[in-house]
């Protein structure tokens, strides 16, 4: 699919929501309207005051006119949140991208999928662990959706490219094998980390996709990464959680899988002794970030913050541990709603 010159501009605001970019399209006529609109005009046609803004038209074109070429280039592929196509469960949350940039298979988003995440320093089991589970998720004929970063990340890609590439059937019945998703926390033009190039040509080769809400030439920044890991929690109705000691960025994806009412799941292997002694590094690591901090400060509440926020609060909060894959399923079907949780319709269109 492929969107003109207005969505690409449209999808590159960064003031406007999905929702408000969708409202200002129905109100112009061409992107030569949209280039001669104050913030002042735009802010009438979405109905918010819009504060801080910058808006510079000429420069906001040229980058998009920049990505058509890339995407002309790239065969890189566009589906907007209007679109029968775009992933239903996307769709559903309150803060969903206007687009989404994508390589490869978009059908391998249209079915059930996992989201395994966990941390970039991975200890032996946990690797291990997040590869077995995305290798059988995939045999069954899901999706094994993920960031495509170092550590878990890495081995839940490779894991489910095992099964992909294999010829054994969904279930053992011969049907087709599931697939992997990648989502990038940047332009879809550059794959980040540089290294896993090669991994991003096998998902490509294999039938998966990688995705992207950022328009091509969009650079990776530290905030991007954090959006990125709320489209990873909404692609899946559950969350797996790896490994992650405190502070780590799947329990953001975590958090943001439980308030768009989705499951979250942590693996057995997040409680073993070597993953437990890295927990308690990064612990201390953040208790002396707090108590260098000035008190009272945005560094001193957020590493308070992260030390909260561990794997051991949600299980007390009631979050599954499973062990396998077919722990995993078992856990889902029991959950109340369980057995409808894994539908893959497309949902209510804007």
């Amino acid at each position: 699919m492929t969107a003109d010159i207005l969505d690409i501009v449209l999808a590159s605001i960064p003031f406007l929501t999905a929702r408000e970019k969708i409202c200002l399209k129905k109100n112009l006529d061409s992107i030569e309207e949209l280039a001669v609109l104050s913030i002042e005009a735009i802010s009438q046609k979405v109905g918010r005051v819009i504060r801080r803004a910058v808006w510079d038209p000429a420069v906001t074109r040229a980058q998009a006119e920049r990505a058509v070429l890339l995407m002309e280039q790239q065969h890189i592929g566009t589906v907007l949140l209007t679109d029968a196509a775009f992933p239903a469960l996307l769709r559903e949350i309150p803060d969903p991208p206007y687009a989404l940039f994508y390589r490869g298979r978009l059908e391998a988003l249209h079915r059930q999928c996992v989201s395994v995440v966990g941390t970039r320093r991975v200890c032996g089991e946990c690797a291990a662990a997040a590869q077995d589970f995305a290798r059988e998720a995939v045999l069954d004929g899901l999706t094994v959706v993920s960031g495509n970063a170092e550590g878990i990340d890495f081995f839940a890609h490779r894991g489910a490219l095992l099964a992909a590439e294999s010829n054994t059937g969904a279930c053992g019945t011969g049907g087709a094998p599931g697939a992997t998703a990648a989502v990038l926390p940047c332009g879809i033009d550059t794959i980040v980390p540089v290294g896993h190039k090669a991994l991003a040509a096998r998902i490509l080769r294999s039938g998966g996709v990688i995705v992207a809400e950022y328009i091509p030439g969009c650079p990776a920044e530290a905030w991007r990464f954090v959006q990125r890991n709320r489209i990873i929690a909404a692609l899946s109705p559950a969350t797996v959680v790896v490994q992650a000691p405190p502070g780590s960025g799947a329990l953001i994806t975590a958090d943001f899988a439980v308030g768009y009412s989705r499951d979250v799941l942590f693996h057995k292997s997040c409680f073993c002794a070597e993953a437990a002694q890295s927990a308690q590094a990064a612990k201390k690591r953040l208790e002396a970030k707090a108590a260098s901090s000035r008190p009272g400060s945005a560094a001193a509440a957020s590493a308070a913050a992260k030390l909260r926020n561990s794997p051991e609060r949600y299980v007390a909060d009631g979050a599954p541990v499973i062990a396998s894959y077919a722990e995993y399923r078992a856990a889902l079907a029991a959950a109340p709603g369980g057995n409808s949780a894994a539908g893959g319709g497309q949902g209510q269109l804007f």
